[in-house]
């Protein structure tokens, strides 16, 4: 009977933790102004996930951003995520308001994902806090609240997810920037626990 009950108390136990996980993203980014008011940035990342979280996913972006008044700036994004064997091609919009030290971005994406019932459409909210620190350190605080507002899928109902973003940069003279990020993704699951995933990530920007 004790092993019974010790049996019946640790399936929830392997149940939460089957819906916790740790990856590890890696970020090469180069980022520059092609005149006065716009800005280029080219990244890819390396992303090492589990095959229950869709594997490793290679992703490469291009950016283009416009200053278009003091405070607001407009860009849209081209972008190809690589997945076990799966692929998505993304296109996004987004708007970014500059107050202070606070960045607000409303960005929206539109997702073709291979096999798919039909393109996704997922809108994302982000406050971001800058800090500078000492000579050439910074970190940064963001939040962010992404929702699938149209599912690549039919019988799949729309979901949500929310983000946190802690990091810490330095940089390396006139052209180099690098970065230690942790970055905490909770997404509810209604009566079923919610999935975690802690995610520390190093980048390298190039600023040309």
């Amino acid at each position: 009977m004790l092993l019974a009950a010790l049996s019946a108390a640790w399936q929830p136990s392997i149940a939460r933790a089957g819906e916790e996980d740790t990856q590890l993203w890696v970020f090469l980014s180069a980022t520059g102004p092609l005149d006065d008011d716009t800005r280029l940035t080219i990244d890819t990342s390396q992303r090492w996930r589990s095959a229950a979280r869709g594997d490793e996913q290679q992703t490469i972006r291009i950016l283009v951003e416009q200053q278009v008044a003091e405070r607001l700036a407009l860009g849209g994004a081209v972008a190809v995520f690589e997945a076990g064997g799966l692929s998505e091609f993304r296109l996004d919009q987004q708007a970014v308001v500059t107050l202070g030290r606070f960045a607000l971005r409303s960005r929206i994406e539109e997702r073709f994902f291979d096999r798919a019932d039909r393109m996704e459409v997922r809108l994302r909210q982000r406050v971001l806090y800058n800090q500078p620190l000492a000579r050439d350190w910074r970190a940064t605080l963001h939040g962010e609240w992404f929702g699938i507002v149209q599912s690549r899928r039919r019988d799949v109902p729309d979901s949500a997810e929310w983000r946190a973003q802690l990091s810490l940069f330095h940089r390396l003279g006139n052209n180099f920037e690098v970065g230690a990020n942790y970055l905490f993704i909770l997404v509810p699951n209604g009566d079923r626990p919610d999935r975690i995933t802690h995610v520390p990530q190093a980048t390298v920007t190039y600023r040309f």
